[in-house]
Formats: C-alpha cells, structure tokens, sequence
C-alpha cells in the first residue's frame, strides 16, 4: 500500500511542475513520459526488483538530461 502512496505523491508533484508553466515544450515531454512511466509502475504491482529498478533510472536519467541542459 505504501508503494501506491509514494507513486501518487511522485505522479502529483511532476504533475503540480508541468501545470505551473515554467517548463519548456521538450521539459513537458520529459515530464509526461515521467508521469507515464510511475502510473505504468503503479498498475503493475508484480515487477520484479531489476525491473522496477530499470524503470526508475531511466526516468531519472531522461529528468536530469532535460533539465540540466545548459544553453
């Protein structure tokens, strides 16, 4: 039950970021992949560990490539 509380949380404040407008059009993308890839994790409560794992470092690396991105 945790897990779906922590996801929620996670998925509510990705969403309250892409709402505030403050993001670029390829840092919305990134953003609604992220919110994707959590609901996706959410609705699958049988991934094993690796799998979970895999998941959730590719959303972090996507986020951080997106956001760090210097002009």
């Amino acid at each position: 039950m945790r897990k779906h509380r922590d996801l929620k949380a996670c998925i509510s404040l990705l969403e309250e970021m892409q709402e505030r407008g403050s993001v670029d059009p390829e840092q919305r993308q990134a953003v609604e992949y992220a919110v994707a890839e959590l609901k996706l994790i959410r609705r699958r409560p049988d991934l094993k560990q690796h799998e979970l794992h895999e998941s959730i470092r590719t959303i972090v690396e996507t986020l951080v490539r997106v956001f760090t991105r210097r002009d």
